[in-house]
């Protein structure tokens, strides 16, 4: 498996639905241009109608009754006008959310952030899974790495950057050499899968080693116990 491709695709029932809706939405503000120009056309026509109509009402030309028939005219063109705008505006809005929901739909493809191999599957098709869980657990078989232990009275005789030798039982003749990429800053007692001659309860600080050369092209896999030697800094 290489960076990039698809480790699986989540599904959320009905977000198709929802996105093909508000696109419908959406493809409403192109159709309604045209209605939003002749509504502001109808609008202004009729404004100048009344202004018209209200100059020739003081040199007693037009009657009163005209008068007013124009104001209900323009004042319903106005209505109209304002109502076509906000269901542009409405679509508008339907298609910035159509987009979001579109990301939404994007967020559901889990894709591989490196090379590397499925170490577990915690989930199967058709399994019905809560926010938050994990779906398969990748190995990065390029960059593996020794999580060991060391008790609290060394801790303070070791540095990152240091060189310590990686021995594997299935290669009796081989010492890979690695250096301790990171020190926990905080004590914990003893994992019950830490192989080690202290007693469980004793304190100990959490190293990462990373061994030199990509644990020799592959030689070393997840999973696999090793043992470790460390020299103490004086």
């Amino acid at each position: 498996m290489r960076a990039g491709d698809t480790i699986a695709v989540l599904d959320q029932p009905g977000l198709d639905a929802m996105i093909e809706q508000r696109r419908l939405l959406a493809s409403a503000a192109a159709t309604r241009t045209a209605e939003i120009r002749a509504a502001e056309a109808d609008s202004q026509r009729l404004a100048n109608d009344l202004a018209r109509a209200r100059v020739l009402r003081q040199q007693g030309i037009a009657s009163p009754q005209e008068v007013e028939r124009l104001q209900s005219a323009a004042a319903a063109a106005v209505a109209r006008l304002q109502a076509v705008r906000g269901s542009v505006r409405e679509s508008q809005a339907a298609r910035a959310g159509a987009e979001v929901t579109e990301s939404i739909r994007d967020q559901l493809v889990v894709i591989s952030p490196a090379d590397g191999i499925v170490l577990t599957r915690f989930a199967e098709r058709g399994e019905v899974i809560a926010a938050g869980t994990p779906v398969v657990s990748v190995g990065v078989v390029r960059a593996p790495w020794v999580r060991a232990y060391v008790g609290e009275r060394f801790i303070a005789r070791l540095r990152t950057g240091q060189e310590v030798r990686i021995l594997v039982d299935g290669y009796p003749d081989t010492a890979f050499t690695g250096r301790i990429s990171e020190i926990a800053p905080r004590a914990e007692f003893t994992p019950r899968a830490a192989l080690t001659e202290r007693e469980r309860a004793d304190l100990v600080f959490g190293i990462k080693i990373t061994p030199d050369g990509g644990g020799a092209t592959g030689r070393l896999k997840a999973g696999l116990p090793v043992e470790v030697e460390i020299p103490l800094q004086p």
